[in-house]
């Protein structure tokens, strides 16, 4: 750009991109930096008209409309980079200016700042330069091809044929024999010259599939000048093991990849190469790509100039020591800045989940869900999920409506459609419109990954790719990932493995503009005895990584509880939120009714799990006691009404010997009927003999035969009712009467 805030040179960079090139949402972005660089709607319009195959009437005036109304902006920068990958060379390169706020820096070499050298010869003779060269690339046992033979060819002078092939320890040697050039390699045309392959052959043919291994790649350009070429080279540190000028109007570089005999590791590493140089203003002929191609001879005349060999060895001296390089020396770290705007209005980024008063998530933030394994969380996030996709509420939170693209790791992807289906229909049952539903087949988006997962450093490229295959940065809302112990290693205790993995979430964070959303697990133990930040399993990294934590958090409950609060065998969470840039909101009750979890109101007063160990202590004992009663009082009844059942009576004696699965207490049954009240012993003076259950029989004279008050509210009831008599004790004499 001309100046700060100028984007008037776009107009001329729009000449380099060619609209018919670009896929839909290359041409929208196109529309957008225009829309954001404040240039009118006509300039996007003139330009699509350039692909009338795809161009329709009032297209861009209708998208022009909605543009600058997204969570994320498209700058000039886009289309700067378009425009240069073509070739375009923005007017900052020749004039000396400040940079642009919107203007696209490339670190590194660059073609203003490097200073032109002229070609000049090195004096050495032909025979030498080319015996220099030979030495630089080849082995003494590999085939070296050449061709010295020509023709025009629509106006161009080129090779004739395959050419020759001959061992390099044969040509060393006549080399260093002769002066006379022609002497080894034959005559060539002084107006053409002559041509060489700089990978070594297998003496059998001269094509891609003849070459014995990968070492070398050409990089040439013509869009430089001469004089820029070599300094240029050289500048980039490329690991060349040989310069030639080509007699014409550029230099040839012969560039180490070091690929073996990989083709596919060659063909990534020209990519590489030519992106690289491409990338800093040494727009690379991409014809040079094949590793059997030839380039110039060093040494031999062409015209009235000479293909010199410009230097052997220089750069890096190893691919991998040039990759090391580049990755020392330049970096995309955002420049530092200083305060300058500081009454500038500062433009935070959307809230996602919730409000700007009372918030849980802004866009391109990092949340953590937390629980206990097993608890349901695949489906909250599913829940949520289906809120940002919709619009809807997430936990009672609004939700920014968005695409999310959910990474599904651990479910078959048949059953995750199926809980997809069961979380909507029982949003649908609690009051979401059903029409809502084409948001859900529009925004959701799921890539189920299952058998075939990865570190997430190694699949955040993959994944990334994908997402900007929809549009620009912010296309997406929110990218879920679900587990993460399938993307970290396995190991949530090793601090540099967690580390790796909140750094590939940066990037993705960064590179797709959107919400990174995962659930990780409570370790084994009571978590309510813990801080929220302490409640997940493995490394601290995670808390202190995460800018919103969501915590669930079992509340502890007894059976009693539970009857009070009407909620039966319903699990109960206590739900808590630390936000890096809200106020963190007051804790959430909620029930997981399957298959959501929902907000409760009547959960307040119930403390989670560890929260408070001696109460929740006492609850559980007090909670054991009523339930050994329980069973202590249903063996009794199942007693009496054995013992009573052919009309019998039941005494202590009887009751004692059919009670089972009980211990009877050491103080005998009394104890029990006291407390419960439903029994009770009467001294009762029975006449009759009654049978004794164990088998013999009772004498007349037994205390404490046990009736049903249920049914006898006194012992003289029952004693009527079954014609006996209450026995009376006889006084004991005291000492006074005894004397």
């Amino acid at each position: 750009m001309t100046q700060t805030g100028d984007h008037s040179d776009l107009e001329q960079a729009l000449d380099y991109i060619d609209p018919s090139a670009l896929d839909y949402s290359g041409w929208v972005s196109v529309g957008m930096a225009l829309h954001e660089s404040g240039l009118p709607c006509e300039l996007w319009d003139t330009w699509s008209r350039r692909d009338p195959a795809r161009y329709h009437e009032g297209e861009c005036a209708s998208k022009w409309k909605g543009f600058g109304n997204g969570m994320e902006r498209v700058h000039s920068g886009t289309v700067v980079a378009m425009a240069k990958a073509n070739g375009w060379t923005p007017r900052a390169a020749v004039e000396d200016r400040a940079i642009g706020w919107d203007d696209e820096v490339t670190l590194g070499p660059d073609p203003t700042w490097v200073e032109p050298s002229e070609i000049t010869s090195s004096g050495k003779p032909p025979t030498t330069q080319l015996y220099e060269y030979i030495q630089a690339l080849f082995d003494d046992d590999d085939w070296v091809g050449y061709v010295t033979e020509s023709y025009v060819k629509d106006g161009r002078t080129v090779p004739k044929n395959a050419g020759h092939q001959r061992k390099a320890s044969e040509l060393l040697d006549e080399l260093a024999r002769t002066s006379n050039l022609d002497y080894v390699i034959g005559d060539w045309n002084g107006d053409a010259g002559a041509w060489i392959r700089f990978n070594p052959l297998d003496g059998k043919g001269y094509g891609n599939a003849n070459v014995t291994e990968f070492r070398y790649a050409l990089v040439e350009s013509d869009e430089l000048p001469i004089e820029k070429q070599k300094p240029m080279i050289e500048a980039m540190n490329l690991p060349c093991a040989a310069i030639v000028s080509s007699g014409g109007k550029s230099v040839h570089a012969i560039v180490r990849v070091d690929a073996g005999d990989d083709y596919g590791l060659y063909r990534k590493r020209v990519e590489r190469l030519y992106s690289y140089c491409r990338a800093h203003g040494f727009e690379p002929d991409t014809q040079n790509k094949n590793p059997s191609r030839l380039s110039r001879m060093p040494g031999v005349t062409r015209g009235e100039s000479t293909q010199e060999l410009l230097a052997t060895n220089v750069g890096a001296e190893s691919w991998q020591a040039w990759e090391d390089w580049v990755a020392e020396s330049e970096d995309d770290l955002p420049d530092e800045q200083d305060a300058s705007d500081w009454d500038e209005p500062i433009n935070l980024a959307q809230v996602l989940i919730g409000t700007d008063e009372q918030g849980i998530l802004r866009q391109r933030q990092k949340m953590i869900l937390t629980g206990d394994s097993k608890m349901g969380k695949s489906y909250a996030l599913i829940d949520m999920t289906e809120s940002i996709c919709t619009g809807g509420r997430w936990i009672g939170y609004p939700c920014t409506r968005g695409k999310v693209l959910y990474v599904n790791c651990e479910i078959d992807p048949d059953e995750f459609k199926v809980r997809q289906h069961k979380v909507w229909e029982d949003r649908i049952e609690h009051g979401q419109d059903p029409r809502d539903v084409t948001f859900i087949k529009r925004n959701f988006y799921t890539w189920n990954l299952k058998g075939r997962v990865s570190l997430l450093e190694d699949l955040a490229p993959k994944l990334i790719r994908r997402v900007l295959k929809y549009g620009p940065p912010g296309t997406f809302a929110a990218i879920v990932l679900d587990p993460v112990y399938k993307l970290n290693g396995g190991d949530d205790n090793d601090p540099k493995m967690v580390t790796k993995f909140t750094n590939a979430l940066d990037r993705i964070v960064r590179e797709c503009g959107c919400s990174t959303i995962y659930a990780h697990h409570h370790p084994k133990g009571t978590a309510g005895q813990k801080k929220s930040m302490d409640r997940m399993a493995g490394s601290g990294v995670y808390a202190r990584d995460a800018d919103t934590m969501v915590d669930f958090t079992t509340l502890f409950m007894t059976e009693k509880d539970r009857r009070e609060a009407r909620i039966g065998d319903t699990p109960a969470y206590r739900m808590t939120f630390d936000c890096r840039s809200f106020k963190p909101p007051e804790p959430t009750n909620v029930l997981f009714h399957f298959p959501r979890f929902m907000v409760s109101d009547t959960l307040a007063k119930f403390k989670a799990e560890g929260e408070d160990p001696i109460a929740e202590q006492g609850k559980k004992r007090k909670e054991y006691n009523e339930r050994k009663w329980k069973e202590k009082i249903t063996a009794t009844i199942e007693a009496y009404e054995k013992c009573t059942k052919d009309g019998n009576l039941a005494t202590y004696a009887t009751l004692e010997h059919c009670i089972e699965g009980v211990d009877v207490p050491s103080n005998g049954l009394s104890a029990w009927f006291s407390k419960e009240g439903f029994m009770k012993a009467g001294d009762i003076d029975n006449p009759l003999r009654v049978h004794d259950m164990t088998g013999g029989e009772l004498g007349s004279n037994h205390k404490n035969v046990v009736y049903d008050s249920r049914l006898y509210g006194t012992a003289e009831a029952f004693a009527e009712d079954h014609g006996m008599s209450l026995y009376v004790a006889k006084p004991k004499k005291n000492s006074e009467q005894s004397e």
